[in-house]
């Protein structure tokens, strides 16, 4: 099993969310929002898994002008029934800057109340595109990725853009602090064709009460490669999600082979965010 990053994403979400849900750009607005999602065991991958449960907690603000913050914390219960369940509690608060350029981190992973990785710091792209990371924790440390990783919300503002192009894949590296913060992953997106607004077949219910139905609205697959690693690449994990135009993740799921999780909206709050002055 591999759970490499915060809420298995960015960012989960991860992304992330890598990673995570709630970022837009372009001609929709930023859409500044509390949400709750419920996790469980997919029932058609469960190899090495007899249930699962848990929940994300998500809180994102923020505008183009004074950058974007996520606080986000995910718990999540394996049980391989053989009395090894595993008990995973992951945070996270970052800030990345309207521009894409700006990153600042904090998170934190533990295994059953003992911390499993940590990592503290920020990062910042250059004049030539590379990303110089600055660490904190776990060792104060200097890095210079030698790349373009892309920063999360960047990255779902780019997917955003693509989506809208009606381009059906889009390749980035990305950075999101995770895995100690000192290194990156390739992500492969593959874009679906668009749903309409009205179409609210497949929104889950708080969505449906926060005013969502009408967004448009594309199911989207990430998967998230180890990088370096040569010829037929198997992703560390995919993760697949409707994206609404307003940037928002619906019905979520995490791809790790032997199983996959679901990640279900159980509740969403509105939040008033001050404009660009």
């Amino acid at each position: 099993m591999s759970f490499k990053r915060a809420g298995f994403a960015p960012a989960m979400v991860f992304a992330v969310l890598a990673a995570g849900p709630a970022f837009a750009a372009g001609p929709a607005d930023l859409l500044a929002h509390r949400a709750i999602y419920e996790i469980g065991l997919a029932p058609d991958k469960t190899k090495g898994l007899v249930s699962a449960g848990g929940r994300i907690a998500m809180e994102f603000s923020g505008n183009a002008c004074d950058g974007y913050v996520l606080n986000f914390r995910q718990v999540t219960t394996l049980d391989d029934g053989e009395g090894k369940a595993k008990v995973m509690d992951m945070r996270s608060s970052t800030w990345e800057g309207g521009d894409g350029k700006s990153f600042r981190f904090n998170l934190k992973n533990m295994i059953n109340n003992v911390t499993s990785q940590a990592a503290d710091g920020t990062a910042e792209r250059d004049k030539d595109g590379g990303v110089s990371i600055a660490l904190k924790q776990p060792t104060p440390i200097k890095i210079d990725l030698g790349s373009d990783p892309v920063f999360p919300t960047d990255h779902t503002r780019r997917l955003l853009a693509a989506a809208r192009e009606g381009r059906r894949t889009l390749t980035l590296p990305l950075y999101d602090g995770s895995d100690g913060g000192q290194k990156y992953y390739d992500t492969t997106a593959v874009i679906g064709k668009a749903i309409e607004g009205g179409a609210a077949d497949r929104l889950e219910e708080a969505a449906k009460t926060a005013g969502l139905s009408g967004e448009k609205r594309w199911p989207v697959s990430v998967s998230y490669f180890e990088t370096g690693a040569k010829g037929d690449r198997t992703p560390a994990y995919v993760m697949s999600f409707d994206m609404l135009e307003n940037g928002v993740y619906s019905n979520i799921r995490f791809d790790f082979g032997d199983f996959a999780l679901s990640a279900k909206m159980s509740k969403l709050e509105r939040l008033k965010v001050e404009p660009c002055k």
